[in-house]
C-alpha cells in the first residue's frame, strides 16, 4: 500500500470514529458530481479541498491547495468537523425556536 493509499485510509477511518461519516464528504474521487459535498482530492497534479455547488460543480472560491495528501488530509478533517459543529449549532438553535413557539 502506497503512502497516499494509507493516508487516505486512514483519514476514513478517522472520519467515521470522529461520528462524521454522515456529513457530504468524498475522499479520493475527484470525478463526483455529487452536489453539496466536501471533497479531498488530487486536482490538477496538487492536492486540494473544495465544496461543490449543488450542481455538482466546483465552487471555485473554496478550493485550498497542499504540498501533500498529509497536509490535505489534515485540513480536510478540520473542515468537516467544522461542517458537523455547524449542524450541532442549526439543530440546537432549531430546538430552541421549537421550544419558545
Amino acid at each position: 500500500m502506497t503512502m497516499v493509499a494509507r493516508t487516505l485510509a486512514a483519514l476514513r477511518t478517522q472520519v467515521d470514529a470522529g461520528g462524521l461519516g454522515h456529513l457530504n464528504a468524498v475522499i479520493g474521487d475527484a470525478t463526483t458530481g455529487k452536489p453539496f459535498a466536501l471533497l479531498l482530492a488530487r486536482r490538477d497534479e496538487v492536492w486540494s479541498t473544495y465544496f461543490l455547488d449543488e450542481r455538482g460543480l466546483v465552487e471555485e472560491q473554496s478550493v485550498r491547495t497542499y504540498d501533500d495528501v498529509e497536509a490535505a488530509a489534515a485540513d480536510f478533517l478540520r473542515l468537516l468537523r467544522n461542517l458537523a459543529r455547524i449542524e450541532e449549532i442549526d439543530a440546537e438553535l432549531a430546538a430552541r425556536r421549537s421550544a419558545s413557539s
